[in-house]
């Protein structure tokens, strides 16, 4: 017959101390009731199955505490990659705030520069008009038989109310005739600008009094374009101390 302590010494392997001297103890007083032989190697091996699934279990939850463990590791390293996006945003909107308030500078800055380049190229060309109406009779009167008048800027007002503003005009005799210079200044004309200024001549010719009236453009420079443009025209084209283009057929 089985006893509890031979009992107990096949179960100790599987089971825990308490828990095998308590299985061996009912066992026993089960047989002594009434567990054939039979019964008892069914019970024995009910509790071999038992004992097996005890031991599948552990495993099992061995398992899970494993991934337990891990998915804890895996949160933590998530928090901390959300403080670093966290943190990563911040001086993002901070770096974002400073390029904004650098672009509202710029923009500042931008048009004060355009309002004091403004104010230069009207100096600029005040000046340029300025020394034209200076120039542009002595230059006449050293080319050709040119006797002043007068010299400065005028305002013309057609019959339909239409306003143009020459920048200067020269009066005088050519050759003992009245002859008027309708003048267009620039630092550096272009055809465009030969061109724009045509116009502004066909309006203004009827009222200068005057049958003989002629176009002359005063600049610093002029590139072969712009000089083809004024020999097109028709026109004068003088630099500071000559006249560079002229009508074939003038004077």
């Amino acid at each position: 017959m089985a006893t509890v302590e031979g009992i107990r010494a096949r179960l100790k392997d599987s089971f825990t101390e308490q828990q095998a001297d308590l299985l061996a103890h009912v066992v026993v007083e089960a047989h002594a009731d009434y567990v054939t032989r039979g019964d008892f190697q069914a019970l024995t091996s009910v509790v071999r199955e038992l004992a097996e699934a005890q031991q599948r279990t552990e495993v099992r939850m061995e398992e899970l505490a494993d991934a337990q463990r891990g998915l804890a590791a895996a949160q933590e390293r998530t928090e901390a990659r959300m403080e670093g996006l966290a943190a990563a945003q911040e001086r993002t909107e901070a770096r974002m705030e400073e390029l904004a308030e650098a672009q509202r500078e710029f923009t500042w800055a931008m048009r004060d520069t355009r309002k004091q380049l403004g104010g230069l190229a009207q100096s600029v060309g005040y000046g340029l008009e300025a020394y034209a109406m200076e120039r542009i009779p002595r230059i006449l009167s050293r080319q050709m038989p040119f006797v002043e008048e007068a010299s400065g800027p005028e305002q013309f007002v057609s019959a339909s109310g239409v306003e143009d503003d020459v920048d200067v005009v020269v009066r005088g005799t050519l050759a003992g005739r009245p002859v008027v210079f309708l003048c267009e200044a620039k630092t550096n004309i272009t055809p465009q600008e030969v061109r724009d200024f045509l116009p502004t001549v066909d309006r203004v010719r009827g009222q200068v009094a005057c049958d003989d009236v002629r176009v002359l453009y005063f600049a610093y420079r002029a590139s072969s374009e712009a000089r083809a443009a004024v020999a097109a025209a028709g026109g004068y084209l003088a630099l500071a101390h000559t006249i560079v283009v002229r009508p074939a057929a003038s004077a």
